[in-house]
């Protein structure tokens, strides 16, 4: 089993939720939260993402990129914080109100621009994250 099936299982347990709980919860099928709790598939950031949510826990937990289940236990102050949340929300509605992006000559998705909104959360909680072990 790896890492993502493990997790998912762990923290499903931890919050006394059954799979069918869970599944509801993050808008899944019984059948695929099955799958990826046994390791038979890996979800979709999309669908990771709704998982982490639902679980009260961050994708980078679930991805195994940290053993903190969640951004609360990272030091940053209520001010940075709030920057780095203004940041983001300014970059998704610059990226989400203009075709500056494109792929194979098409305007990006919002799903798509969705996946390059959460890797920029990834890299920012890897920041931390280095920054802490210094």
């Amino acid at each position: 089993m790896g890492i993502i099936a493990e997790r998912i299982t762990k923290a499903r347990k931890e919050l006394g939720l059954n799979q069918k709980e869970l599944a509801k919860k993050a808008n899944l099928t019984e059948a695929n939260l099955s799958r990826y709790e046994n390791g038979i598939r890996e979800p979709k950031s999309a669908v990771l993402a709704r998982l982490a949510d639902a679980l009260e826990v961050s994708t980078d937990y679930l991805v195994g990129l940290t053993d903190e289940k969640n951004y609360d236990s990272y030091d940053v102050n209520k001010k940075d914080e709030d920057d780095i949340l203004l940041a983001l929300k300014d970059l998704e509605s610059r990226l989400k109100n203009s075709d500056s992006i494109t792929f194979c000559g098409q305007p990006a998705s919002d799903e798509a621009i969705d996946g390059i909104l959460h890797s920029i959360k990834a890299g920012i909680s890897l920041a931390i994250s280095d920054i802490k072990r210094k």
